[in-house]
């Protein structure tokens, strides 16, 4: 059985001080998770990432020491270790911060969202990049995560909600200098193909965090079908 690793803290602004996930109890494990993403995908000549923010950055140093240290205190890494010192203030989970859910069984991905309400929070927000594929058997317990307007239309077609990257526009304030030449984002509104509205991530575009949306929970019904996220 697959595991993710808990923790009941994240310095992440954008998210807030909510427990996160991540996948795999090892290193292979993660990799596992992530087969077959085409963010993943290595160029044969340059042997360079994607485009993924979790493999093209630090995050995976980070989850790699996390996973040395779990193997020595593994019940430091349960999802009941982490609600049980997540801050007051919390009110979401985050699942799959790095790699992927798919290799999670229905059952786990349940009882997660089960676990974080009986803890008196209002959800677990969580993503699969393979909801036609590995992911599929996740539908309506995690959020189609996809890389076009038209696959977020095929995600809610066959009954999921989705999460669609806006490759055109980045995020306000962005300093990455890869994303130099990417306009920020100027009030622009998306549709797909289908005429369905996409609706922007608020933790980028005001002062809410993922602590204080909630859209990316797949039980939260009066969340918009189609968030979209602009590069960042």
């Amino acid at each position: 059985m697959a595991t993710m690793l808990w923790r009941p803290d994240s310095r992440n602004t954008k998210t807030g001080p909510i427990p996160q996930g991540y996948v795999g109890a090892t290193r292979a494990e993660t990799e596992r998770s992530c087969e077959g993403c085409p963010m993943r995908r290595r160029n044969a000549t340059t042997g360079k990432g994607g485009g993924c923010y979790f493999w093209g950055g630090q995050a995976t140093g980070a989850q790699s020491s996390m996973q040395r240290r779990a193997a020595d205190k593994p019940q430091e890494y349960t999802l009941t270790h982490a609600l049980n010192f997540a801050r007051r203030t919390a009110k979401y989970v985050r699942g799959a911060v790095g790699g992927d859910t798919c290799i999670f069984t229905r059952k786990q991905v349940d009882g997660w969202h089960k676990q974080t309400r009986a803890a008196g929070l209002r959800g677990l927000l969580i993503y699969t990049h393979f909801f036609d594929t590995k992911g599929s058997h996740l539908k309506c317990l995690a959020m189609a995560s996809v890389d076009t307007l038209g696959r977020a239309d095929k995600a809610v077609n066959a009954g999921w909600k989705a999460a669609v990257t806006i490759k055109d526009r980045k995020a306000p304030g962005s300093r990455k200098p890869q994303l130099k030449a990417t306009p920020e984002w100027n009030g622009e509104r998306y549709t797909t193909p289908e005429g369905r509205k996409v609706s922007i991530c608020p933790a980028q575009i005001s002062d809410k965090d993922c602590n204080t949306c909630g859209w990316c929970d797949p039980k939260n019904f009066k969340a918009p079908p189609i968030v979209g996220f602009l590069i960042h």
